[in-house]
């Protein structure tokens, strides 16, 4: 499999005679197929796959898992160790590893936790992964729409949230992230966890929905009456805003570089401080971000990856998750039923979602 021959190239340039990988989101890396996970909150699965330089392939799992891993959950066709549940995963796996120089994405004791190059590794997409992208970003995309355009005033939040909620789990989709805010809680809270508030004039929904591992996050906003003067001149500031920071990524250029620039778009538009009221996105991937870009961060973007950004001034926001290739920007969330504009910037012109205004 590609992501286990990129796993096996990475272990020979490293000193490592093997990796542990238990995290939840390596193991659907790795397999590119299976979960592992009892109880779905976690980050760490009940599984643990022992990958060695010579290609040889574990995985640990206690009794109670082990027998189901094997068979329904062994995409690599690993040799299965069974743990006795009256023992601990993390106590037999430091006694395993002792000694062998290992490395883990769970810090292991005894071996060098490497989930950072790990997160390096994943980022850049396969044929395989950036298919199943555009399919679960047009099904992220299309429940996300519907459930805005069918929401009603006097509905409360949690109303919309749950109908959300239920649209992706009967495709599959993991609703991580569902905020719906509505009214002044727009204004008030970046984070509008959804309440018993009832809707009134205006409504913000947001998912980040992962599926086969690979996550969506995407924002619509609807007025149901006009939408007031300034929210329309934010909005209009934010699409800009979003716009050139699609625009302006290219191969190889620095972190540092971007973000300092996405400071000189809020400045030029009159909002020279909003961008440290929440965060400004990242590359996506296995992880909702997989890191969160901040003025001090490392690196350089690279084409073959996904990334979701999210600039946003006060009452308004705009987000999609995207595929940069070949110097051109692929959207994955956007369809056909949401209204958008073209923006122009100096960096090209980006179509870009609006609010809807949908008066009932």
């Amino acid at each position: 499999m590609d992501n286990l021959n990129r796993i096996l190239m990475w272990l020979k340039t490293t000193p490592y005679e093997g990796v542990v990988l238990g995290r939840r989101d390596n193991f659907k890396w790795i397999t590119q197929f299976n979960e592992n996970a009892v109880v779905t909150n976690a980050e760490v699965g009940i599984a643990f796959l022992v990958i060695q330089r010579n290609g040889k392939v574990e995985m640990v799992a206690d009794s109670s898992d082990c027998p189901r891993m094997e068979k329904e959950q062994n995409a690599l066709h690993a040799d299965c160790v069974l743990v006795p549940w009256y023992e601990t995963l993390e106590g037999f796996l430091a006694w395993y590893c002792n000694g062998k120089g290992y490395a883990s994405d769970t810090m292991i004791p005894g071996t060098s936790c490497v989930q950072e190059e790990l997160v390096n590794l994943r980022m850049r997409l396969n044929e395989t992964e950036v298919a199943r992208y555009h399919e679960i970003g047009q099904e992220c995309a299309n429940i996300v729409e519907k459930v805005a355009m069918e929401a009603r005033p006097g509905q409360t939040e949690r109303e919309v949230a749950a109908l959300l909620k239920m649209r992706c789990i009967d495709k599959g989709i993991s609703p991580d992230c569902v905020l719906v805010g509505s009214d002044e809680r727009i204004l008030n809270y970046r984070h509008p966890v959804p309440s018993d508030k009832k809707i009134k004039n205006s409504l913000m929904v947001v998912l980040g929905g992962e599926k086969y591992g690979l996550n969506i996050s995407m924002t619509r906003m609807v007025y149901f009456q006009e939408i007031p003067k300034e929210i329309h001149e934010r909005m209009q500031k934010t699409q800009y805003i979003f716009a050139a920071m699609q625009n302006m990524m290219r191969e190889g250029l620095p972190y540092k570089e971007y973000f300092e620039e996405v400071k000189s778009l809020y400045a030029q538009a009159g909002y020279p401080d909003e961008w440290k009221m929440h965060h400004q996105g990242g590359p996506t991937g296995y992880g909702c971000r997989e890191f969160v870009v901040t003025p001090s961060t490392e690196g350089i973007i690279k084409e073959g990856q996904a990334y979701a950004w999210n600039p946003t001034i006060q009452g308004t926001k705009c987000e999609e998750t995207t595929y940069l290739k070949d110097g051109k920007i692929d959207i994955l969330t956007r369809t056909e039923q949401w209204p958008c504009s073209v923006i122009s910037t100096k960096y090209g012109d980006f179509q870009v979602a609006d609010i809807l205004f949908d008066k009932k």
